[in-house]
């Protein structure tokens, strides 16, 4: 009978304990094991502040701004697991290209996309357009490539549990750019470009 008592008090104390481990102030939120700490979000938001290009953005929407680049960055990560789990990561060489071609267009970058640093949006979209062509192989529609991509994020968002630090809000899959999405669209200069 003491046992049963004591483990049915144990398992409160388990429970806090575990939610306990991701609740560190320095960070901004998990990916799974992985985090994004404030700092990060806090240099993206003086860079973006500083930048021309997000700016205006940031003087626009300033208490937005924050929990969008911490979106954007979970939203990296996942895409970053949904490529490693699909058999197409995208190597160090593959980002340099993207970085390469979209250096000469960043101004026309808009969105949330433009308040990311060059490194971080060459990332995104190596990251996107690699999982985007994995997930158009042998798909009998456009409808039916952007099930496949959405339903490989929503894989590694399950695999790779998220938490956001609530002074950041909440990470919403549903808000971040998908496939096709016009708010993604920094286009290499040729489809063969991965």
């Amino acid at each position: 009978m003491f046992r049963r008592l004591l483990a049915v008090a144990a398992v409160p104390l388990l429970l806090i304990g575990l939610s306990s481990c991701q609740s560190d102030p320095t960070v901004a939120a998990y990916v799974g094991s992985d985090e994004i700490t404030v700092d990060q979000i806090d240099g993206y938001f003086d860079q973006a502040a500083q930048d021309p290009l997000s700016s205006e953005l940031v003087a626009q929407n300033r208490a937005e701004v924050k929990p969008r680049l911490v979106s954007m960055l979970v939203f990296i990560e996942l895409l970053r697991e949904a490529a490693k789990d699909a058999g197409v990561p995208v190597t160090a060489g593959e980002v340099a290209q993207v970085k390469a071609q979209i250096e000469p267009q960043r101004q026309m970058v808009t969105g949330d996309l433009a308040l990311l640093p060059l490194d971080q949006m060459a990332e995104f979209q190596a990251h996107r357009l690699k999982l985007s062509q994995w997930a158009s192989q042998g798909a009998a529609s456009q409808g039916a490539a952007e099930k496949k991509y959405s339903d490989a994020v929503q894989a590694a968002e399950g695999d790779n549990p998220v938490t956001v630090n609530p002074r950041y809000g909440k990470f919403d899959l549903e808000k971040v750019p998908q496939l096709g999405s016009s708010d993604s669209a920094v286009k290499p200069a040729s489809p063969d470009a991965l």
